[in-house]
This record gives structure tokens, sequence and C-alpha cells, in this order.
């Protein structure tokens, strides 16, 4: 049985065997829930690359722009109202 102590800031270090076993690196999500008195943490699935598609410049530049577009026409409205300065 390995052990782990617990932080100051409550962090808890994965000992490297299980780190190794389960795949574990850096930047690794973890689900994290509890069963009775038990934590659980569970890595989550990655979502599969080929849900991901590369949209480019042509794609996101319009998007991006009436996004700010919408989003400074909103401040404006607000500055109007005097919600904010």
């Amino acid at each position: 049985m390995l052990k782990t102590i617990v932080s100051k800031k409550g962090q808890v270090v994965i000992p490297k065997p299980i780190r190794d076993q389960l795949g574990l690196t850096p930047g690794t999500i973890l689900k994290v829930h509890v069963e009775g008195k038990k934590i659980i943490l569970e890595p989550l699935a990655e979502p599969p690359p080929e849900i991901f598609v590369d949209a480019g410049s042509k794609v996101a530049e319009p998007i991006l722009r009436e996004a700010k577009s919408l989003s400074d026409k909103a401040y404006r409205l607000l500055k109007d109202l005097g919600v904010c300065s």
C-alpha cells in the first residue's frame, strides 16, 4: 500500500508507480468525487481527435469579429444605461 500526505494547501502527490501505471502526465485532468469516506480520482477521457476540425482563419476571423462587435454594442448599451462607467 502506498501513502501520501495532504499539504497545507490541500494538495496530494500521486505516487510515481500509480502515475506510471495509469499513464498520468502533467496536465492530466482528474474527476474527483466521494464515495462514503473514500476520495476517488479518475482521469477524464480525452475527447477523440476526430471530433475536432481545423477551422482556419477564414472561419475563425469572421466569428471573432462578430463576437467583438456584439461585445462592444453590449458595453455601449450598459454604459448608456449607467450600469458601467
